[in-house]
């Protein structure tokens, strides 16, 4: 089977054509470094070709994290064919790393995507005087809409059954005599790639920086050249547009992604759509649900006889897994709302104005897509952190990210709000989700204060241009939290629905409970004490709060299956304590999954052992805090 490498700079297209072209689901945004590690992906069947979709990169220089794993793949590995795929807006940019590719031993077609953006600016290229001045095919292609993918397909297997070596594009001079010297020296030595070996070499030598400087002048020499002869670009730079002035102000543009943010929850979460007594559609959705299911309850357990095994069906099962489930078009539409941010690419530029304050917690902007990632899911947010420039700032941000209420969170942060606080359930959520950034901030300064030298590494990020959001997108981003939700329903909601329930009708002599002595009653009754002071560990029912806790070890999404599976709400929590509850659920240790990821990319054992301790104890101090003042209203 023959592999193709998709290479290219950050937010170029790449991931949407891998997804065309393999039918996957890769991640697909309007922001750059959306793919942290490569993906892979087969189209044609049992003997067709294999897709490797790389990190975006400007240059095959070792230095970022995307860059080594670009340069890893194509050095160690050699695909059969590297597709090189441009943004036709900014073909100057683009063209760089295409003359580094060139000097591999490997087959390479330059294919033009987004020349519908370059056609508005006035760009057009000529392909085939382009392709003469490089030696290789170029071609253009849609990855939105499937355009050109034809031509791609038949070039590949043109270019695949021809052999290539690397050679130098950016001089028409004679080859400095050590390049010459070292790439016949690295031949010799059956060496693969030797003539970009032996430039790397003398780019990165230290000693002597004189080359670094010859290449990269000669190279954009070359670049001008190509632009003069293929490429037309109208001169003059052209206006930014319009809502750059408010997104980008340095006075109104936080301000203004803050009031979006709100608007989202108002939408997702509002009891009242803008006080017009119309519920919001997160709200009517998450109704419509919930009515669907008692619905279908009752068509399925009504005519059964009582027995144990029905009540296992119906509240163990059924119970847990359906108040799991009802929260799903809640939380559907939330993710929307979030994709047509990112999409639209007002999220770039939040990551270029929270630059400056995130510096005082020793990161940079571009830590800001691990964090948003941490709204949707802790694991993809923790993988997400090797983006980031230095050890430094990965350990911090590692440890931010729990902080960030993921999606799984939403289901209990819904129930409770819409329970204790009916008329300003948005409001209280949204709370919640700014407390945990809140703690993230005073943590982060504590740690950038403690953990010594600070880095000054500058943060480069393309602006993305303003975009319609794509419908094909927002499916596909929606479809997998839709099938990832499920997934969890399917295997740990409704392992820890059933063992929840069972705990609770069995002693710890494996007798019936009759309601009262059950294994889950005496482990949460041990711990009690722990959660008096938070308002909720005392006498009575309290003891199902402590349960629901530890099912949310397991997935968070456990602990609304816990409580339904326990009997709802009823006489559970005031106003005061489900709100340090809230407070609690939202700061205490990740899920499994997320601890055992963290555990994984930690590379200190101090850290991995005292970062649990840690999130526990400021879970344990805010809650405590949060309830002596919410009793005294």
């Amino acid at each position: 089977m023959k592999t193709i490498a998709l290479a290219g700079n950050p937010n170029c297209g790449k991931s949407a054509l891998f997804n065309l072209l393999t039918g996957s689901d890769a991640a697909v945004g309007n922001w750059p470094g959306i793919t942290v590690e490569r993906k892979e992906g087969f189209s044609g069947g049992e003997e067709g070709l294999r897709w490797i979709d790389l990190p975006g990169v400007y240059a095959l220089s070792p230095f970022t994290p995307e860059e080594q794993v670009t340069r890893r793949f194509l050095l160690e590995e050699t695909p059969d064919l590297i597709v090189n795929l441009a943004d036709a807006s900014t073909p100057e940019r683009s063209l760089y790393l295409t003359l580094q590719l060139l000097e591999l031993d490997i087959p390479v077609l330059l294919v033009w995507n987004m020349e519908d953006i370059a056609a508005k600016q006035g760009i057009s290229i000529d392909k085939p005087a382009l392709s003469r001045l490089l030696g290789i095919p170029v071609l253009g292609v849609s990855a939105l809409t499937g355009k050109g993918t034809e031509e791609l397909l038949q070039a590949a297997g043109q270019a695949m059954r021809e052999s290539r070596t690397g050679r130098i594009a950016w001089s028409r001079e004679a080859l400095p005599q050590c390049l010459r010297e070292r790439a016949a020296e690295l031949e010799r030595q059956g060496e693969r790639h030797s003539l970009f070996r032996a430039v790397d070499t003398l780019e990165n030598d230290t000693e002597n920086g004189t080359y670094a400087a010859l290449f990269a002048e000669r190279r954009y020499a070359f670049i001008d050249a190509c632009v003069k002869k293929a490429i037309h670009i109208p001169e003059g730079q052209p206006a930014p547009p319009a809502l750059d002035r408010l997104f980008l102000s340095p006075v109104w543009g936080i301000p203004l992604f803050f009031m979006l943010m709100l608007l989202v929850f108002h939408v997702t979460f509002g009891a009242s759509l803008f006080g017009s007594g119309v519920p919001s559609p997160g709200v009517f959705l998450h109704r419509s649900a919930e009515r669907g299911l008692e619905m279908l309850s009752a068509l399925l357990f009504s005519r059964m006889e009582p027995c144990f095994f029905r009540d296992f069906l119906s509240e163990g099962i059924f119970g847990g897994i359906g108040t799991a489930l009802s929260f799903l078009p809640q939380i559907l539409c939330l993710f929307f709302c979030m994709e047509l941010l990112e999409d639209s690419g007002c999220m770039a530029r939040a990551a270029f104005l929270l630059d400056a304050p995130l510096r005082r917690l020793g990161l940079t902007g571009r830590a800001l897509l691990p964090a948003l990632t941490g709204f949707g899911c802790s694991v993809p947010a923790l993988l997400s952190v090797r983006t980031l420039e230095t050890e430094r700032s990965r350990k911090i941000a590692r440890f931010l990210i729990p902080f960030f209420s993921c999606g799984a969170k939403l289901p209990l942060y819904a129930l409770l709000a819409a329970a204790f606080f009916p008329h300003r359930a948005d409001w209280v959520i949204a709370g919640l989700y700014a407390s945990g950034v809140l703690t993230a901030v005073c943590a982060g300064l504590f740690l950038h204060k403690i953990t010594g030298k600070r880095d000054s590494q500058p943060f480069v990020m393309e602006i993305p241009a303003y975009r319609l959001p794509r419908w094909r997108n927002l499916r596909r981003s929606l479809g997998r939290r839709c099938g990832d939700y499920l997934n969890k329903a399917a295997t740990v909601i409704l392992a820890a629905s059933a063992a929840v329930w069972l705990l609770s009708r069995v002693t710890p002599d494996f007798m019936p409970a009759d309601g009262q002595g059950s294994v889950l009653e005496c482990g949460g009754k041990l711990l009690a004490p722990f959660f008096t002071p938070l308002g909720f560990g005392g006498d009575g029912e309290s003891w199902k709060a402590a349960a629901a806790l530890l099912s949310g070890l397991l997935a968070k999404e456990a602990a609304v299956s816990a409580l339904g599976t326990l009997g709802g709400l009823e006489g559970l929590f005031t106003p005061a304590s489900a709100l340090s509850f809230l407070v609690f659920y939202l700061l205490y240790p990740p899920c499994t999954a997320a601890l055992s990821v963290y555990w994984s990319e930690e590379p200190s054992r101090k850290w991995r052992l005292c970062a649990p301790a840690a999130w526990l104890l400021t879970a344990w101090s805010a809650a405590f805090a949060v309830y002596q003042v919410a009793s005294k209203f």
